[in-house]
């Protein structure tokens, strides 16, 4: 009976670790604290990550549009140094 109970602690801890490198390290908390709060609050820090930690996009500077995540806007093809994406075709130019 107690090899089962380590079997599934390894395989809780290893998906732990594996939901906070990919995802915990794009979170406000970043891996170390997703991973803390996934081992502590076992069935519950899902959703605490997801609901206290999300990052808020930065927008775009260039044409306001605040939902830019991108590293060109949607809208205008711009980065952050106003430099146009390639291949970048407007609503003007169509």
């Amino acid at each position: 009976m107690s090899w089962i109970i380590i079997l599934l602690s390894c395989i809780y801890i290893s998906i732990c670790i594996l939901y906070a490198w990919f995802e915990g390290r794009k979170k406000a908390t970043g891996f170390i604290g997703s991973l803390l709060i996934l081992l502590v609050l076992p069935f519950i820090g899902y959703w605490i990550i997801e609901l206290l930690s999300n990052r808020k996009a930065k927008g775009c500077a260039w044409c306001g549009n605040k939902y830019n995540e991108a590293v060109y806007c949607g809208m205008c093809g711009k980065n952050d140094n106003g430099d146009i994406r390639p291949g970048f075709k407007s609503k003007d130019d169509l």
